[in-house]
């Protein structure tokens, strides 16, 4: 049998608490000869720190049981480590499942850990102002979604009145001047219509320097973030690049439509958005702008973001 330290959040999901599929889960391991030693979230002990010790103690994988928040936190204590990562996708939105193209369904998640292929993808990483070091497997974003996020998390914690607070920074919120530095320069992902290809040409991207106003810019490592939002479609989670989406000249009822568009997988490719794919950007304003790493606050403007390229060993189909 394959030995697993297997690391579960108890809330995660919307359908039942996550000890109800408890015994579902180690069933479908055992049938997959996979002997899972349990250890729960806790708030006293990381995610991060358990799956670091997991990775010393010569397990064969460590699985994690959780929506996207616990995911990524284990992830990270598994950061080029010898030892893949396992994912039974229990959450609310699984975007990083979702990403990763692993199977919701329960039993057909533990197949996968059994018979599927290790293989390595990136990570984007976030350096802050004092060099601290920020990762992330969904996406960063810099001004009005980071803004909104801490109030989003509020709102869905049941905190309702917030919602008010939130209509009324999102419609008082200005498109700022934003400077982006690439390492080199940037390319553009495959365009879907000749609308947007055109519109792409009337702006060179041969320079390493691009200065203009946008009420926000998502820096992608995949396809998904927050809600299940498509943000970044053309996203590929190991093609060791990170995307870069500009949102400049929306109307906040245009940003609106859009979001909610994608909020329901109706993405639609919209020359105001401009795309670039780059292993290094570093962005800076005048202005003080809010930063988050996947829904994470971690300061303002100015930030480096990386793309760590093979940086996690994962089971995938």
């Amino acid at each position: 049998m394959k030995r697993a330290r297997l690391i579960m959040n108890p809330v995660s999901g919307v359908d039942e608490p996550n000890p109800m599929k408890l015994p579902d889960i180690i069933t479908a391991l055992e049938a997959e000869d996979i002997r899972a030693e349990l250890a729960f979230t806790r708030p006293d002990e990381s995610p991060t720190a358990i799956a670091q010790q997991a990775a010393q103690e010569e397990y064969d994988m460590v699985i994690v049981g959780g929506g996207d928040g616990t995911v990524s936190e284990v992830a990270k204590g598994l950061l080029h480590a010898a030892i893949p990562l396992g994912i039974i996708p229990i959450g609310t939105y699984n975007n990083i499942a979702r990403s990763l193209n692993l199977p919701t369904n329960l039993t057909q998640a533990c197949q996968v850990l059994a018979q599927g292929q290790i293989r390595t993808i990136d990570v984007g990483q976030a350096v802050g102002q004092a060099d601290e070091e920020h990762y992330f497997f969904e996406a960063a974003g810099v001004g009005l979604d980071a803004a909104l996020f801490p109030l989003g998390e509020e709102i869905k914690a049941g905190q309702w009145q917030r919602m008010i607070q939130a209509l009324r920074l999102a419609l008082s919120y200005q498109p700022q001047q934003i400077k982006l530095q690439f390492d080199r320069p940037p390319s553009t992902p495959a365009l879907s219509t000749t609308r947007q290809r055109r519109f792409l040409r009337r702006r060179p991207v041969e320079q390493h320097e691009i200065q203009l106003q946008a009420l926000l810019v998502v820096v992608a490592n995949g396809p998904y973030y927050g809600s299940g939002f498509t943000v970044a479609p053309e996203a590929i989670i190991d093609d060791g690049l990170l995307t870069v989406s500009l949102y400049r000249d929306f109307s906040k009822w245009e940003l609106l439509r859009h979001f909610w568009s994608i909020s329901r997988g109706q993405f639609q490719p919209n020359p105001k958005i401009q795309t670039y794919q780059v292993a290094e950007v570093r962005l800076n304003s005048k202005s003080p702008l809010p930063v988050h790493v996947d829904g994470h606050p971690i300061g303002e403007l100015p930030v480096t973001f990386k793309v760590i390229r093979q940086a996690l060993k994962v089971i995938l189909p």
